[in-house]
């Protein structure tokens, strides 16, 4: 019995085979980054550089997907594609620049979508058009990756983020009105969180137009500000069992239509200080499999808030 709604299943569905995402790098940055909000990233943020298992970063777009493809095809027997925009924030570029390489990715024969990351408050309506247009005629799905991380903003302040919860609903309700799908990115064990934190971004999550979810727990990354404050013992990481307990909370609060993408994140250790503490990605999922079927947990089973919850009596 699936406790969740697993990615893998989704893209099949949809489909009719095994899709795989390639990683794209794009000559974008961040208003994090170029003093547009802020001249440091958030405190999280490493250096990011796409195309982690090819190699093929700052090459035209073309070319990053026929390499990836050429290796990533064989060996996971996908034959289509999907283009992620994954580093820094996509939309945050010239709008023309933008559709260039929006119509690049979808022009490719391999391609059946193109998904974007970007933050909440870099999301226009000019840059929602391009997407509209580019998918129409070429005849391509759509997904935007939202970073939220967390719904509490005192969390989000710590984070560095530049933005609150409210930029995040602006968001995620434009993307909605355009059909498209939308992922959002959340942190379930953040210091500054607690579980009711994490219940509130679940439902939070759930009475939007989101139909992904990622989740992982904080890994540090070398060089970073997170980092520095982790050396300097001045932030203490909740021990994986905590990470699991949240994750299966996170779950059971969640619509029940919504697709996890992820549950688990993965890192490169010699990128990072500590990861899932110091567990294998898959064993920390295997993990959590078994909590969520030893506490009988399905996605959505605590999912009764929606609808007018304290007048139903009177129906």
């Amino acid at each position: 019995m699936e406790r969740y709604n697993t990615y893998s299943d989704h893209l099949k569905k949809k489909y009719g085979e095994k899709v795989y995402k390639i990683p794209i790098s794009l000559p974008v940055t961040c208003p994090n980054r170029d003093g547009s909000l802020s001249s440091e990233p958030c405190i999280f943020c490493g250096s990011i550089g796409a195309d982690y298992e090819t190699k093929a970063v700052g090459l035209p777009i073309t070319r990053q997907l026929d390499r990836s493809i050429a290796h990533v095809g064989p060996k996971y027997k996908a034959k289509k594609f999907i283009a992620y925009f994954l580093n820094y924030t996509n939309t945050y570029a010239p709008s023309e620049d933008f559709r260039s390489w929006v119509e690049e990715a979808m022009a490719h024969p391999d391609v059946v979508g193109v998904d974007v990351s970007t933050r909440p408050d870099c999301v226009n309506e000019r840059y929602l058009e391009i997407l509209k247009e580019s998918s129409e005629k070429y005849g391509k799905d759509v997904t935007v990756e939202l970073g939220l991380q967390s719904s509490n903003a005192h969390t989000l302040l710590k984070l560095g983020r530049c933005h609150t919860a409210a930029e995040y609903v602006d968001a995620a309700l434009r993307i909605g009105r355009y059909g498209f799908d939308q992922c959002t990115h959340v942190i379930a064990d953040l210091p500054w969180d607690d579980r009711v934190d994490v219940i509130e971004t679940a439902k939070l999550i759930s009475v939007l137009p989101v139909t992904e979810v990622k989740i992982h727990s904080l890994y540090i990354v070398k060089g970073t500000e997170l980092a520095r404050m982790y050396e300097r013992g001045e932030v203490t990481l909740s021990s994986m069992e905590e990470y699991m307990e949240r994750v299966a909370l996170f779950l059971a609060y969640l619509r029940k239509d919504i697709v996890i993408q992820r549950i688990v994140g993965r890192a490169s250790g010699g990128n990072t200080l500590t990861v899932n503490g110091g567990s294998p990605w898959w064993e920390v999922k295997s993990r959590i499999d078994e909590l969520l079927e030893e506490r009988n947990i399905t996605q959505g089973c605590l999912c009764d808030y929606i609808d007018g919850k304290a007048v139903r009596h009177f129906l």
